[in-house]
């Protein structure tokens, strides 16, 4: 006789951001500079796409995703440009109570260093075999701590690609989707 397979209650939902730099820095050309005060966008630019351990996603790809997570579940955002982050990069770094149930614990920045991450080898016509290389991941985490639908808000910082090399500040900005926790 087997044994009952023991479940979890609590899930990892990955939230991945994309944002279309090139539409923030057309259309929002004096950008706030304080990370305190961030300029608002339209929902135009930004793409979001869910992992679904609960079911019940509203929206995926667009600004105004709507996920369902239960308390406990923990809710990573990571962020990055259409670039890759390799000419304009982006950074998560707030997710901001707006209105409605205040469903999430303090957000805090993580890091995971893989040391064997796979990279396309260049020197190849296909990028095959790939070299695996040292590479930091990181991403903007909160457990669930109680149910309720949370309108917040997602802050991040944009750098624009200078003079090919470095990454320099070009401004802050947030919006607002939504999260709904049973």
């Amino acid at each position: 006789m087997s044994s009952p397979v023991l479940e979890s209650s609590s899930e990892q939902i990955n939230v991945l951001i994309v944002i279309d730099t090139d539409y923030v820095t057309a259309h929002y050309q004096k950008p706030s500079k304080d990370p305190n005060n961030p300029t608002g966008i339209d929902h135009n630019s930004q793409f979001m796409i869910c992992t679904d351990p609960r079911g019940g996603i509203v929206n995926q790809g667009t600004a105004d995703l709507q996920f369902t997570a239960l308390p406990g579940d923990l809710v990573s955002f990571a962020g990055v440009s259409i670039y890759d982050n390799s000419d304009d990069a982006v950074v998560v770094y707030g997710i901001k109570y707006w209105k409605g149930d205040s469903v999430f614990n303090q957000f805090v920045p993580n890091l995971v260093r893989r040391n064997g991450a796979a990279q396309p080898d260049t020197s190849t016509p296909n990028g095959l075999p790939v070299l695996n290389v040292p590479q930091n991941f990181t991403s903007f985490d909160s457990k669930v701590k109680q149910s309720g639908t949370e309108n917040f808000y997602v802050q991040f910082g944009l750098y624009q690609l200078v003079n090919g090399e470095s990454q320099n500040l070009f401004g802050y900005f947030y919006w607002d989707p939504s999260i709904c926790v049973k």
